[in-house]
């Protein structure tokens, strides 16, 4: 199976000078923490990269570890890359998530046969409110979504192209698919709560703390 690791962002939220995927935690980039071990389990891996940033990734690089251009929103980079892609089913990643899953990954190999999309996800803990109007959610119906998500090639190509028609916009990878075809099968698994996605000062304290 192939994985795409998404790079593409400008970690603007982060305000450090640099694309936090190449900030390094104990002198290793953080993007080489979930590379390394997707390398166990993946035949083919796609970064996704911002044109100014490719030599970051060159010493990387071989016959199983390759790149593409990032587009201006995730799901166009993830597009880029799915044009690389040689299996049915692929790996997303956020390379912002250094602390993946092992355990995870298993069971989304283990499940991939049976299953359109797998959804590694973690439970909500503290009261949740929607907004406006102001309403209290039962927490017990929300999940956090987390990387990575497995998916179909076809169907995400597919929806794709229907969400560049419609102008709409997904956060992440199943939601596209979900959007457009909504009677898939999906799989949750409960994934790890150390893997957090780097985004905020805060975030790579944590980080930090967790190496």
């Amino acid at each position: 199976m192939d994985a795409i690791i998404c790079m593409a962002g400008s970690a603007s939220r982060l305000n450090i000078g640099l694309n936090k995927v190449f900030y390094e935690l104990n002198g290793q980039m953080v993007f080489l923490y979930s590379l390394n071990i997707l390398k166990k389990y993946c035949d083919n891996i796609i970064l996704t990269v911002r044109e100014e940033e490719i030599d970051y990734i060159k010493p990387y690089l071989n016959a199983n570890i390759s790149y593409v251009i990032g587009g201006s929103e995730r799901y166009h980079s993830v597009y880029n890359a799915m044009l690389r892609v040689k299996s049915e089913k692929v790996l997303i990643h956020d390379g912002a998530r250094p602390f993946i899953s092992e355990n995870t990954i298993k069971e989304i190999l283990n499940n991939s046969l049976n299953y359109n999309l797998i959804l590694p996800y973690i439970k909500v803990k503290g009261t949740i409110y929607q907004n406006e109007p102001l309403k209290l959610l039962d927490r017990n119906n929300i999940i956090i979504a987390q990387t990575p998500q497995l998916v179909e090639k076809a169907y995400f190509i597919k929806s794709y192209n229907k969400a560049i028609k419609d102008g709409f916009k997904p956060t992440d990878d199943i939601s596209l698919i979900l959007k457009y075809f909504p009677n898939l099968t999906i799989l949750k698994i409960l994934d790890s709560e150390n893997n957090i996605k780097i985004t905020t000062i805060e975030d790579l304290n944590l980080a930090r703390r967790l190496l």
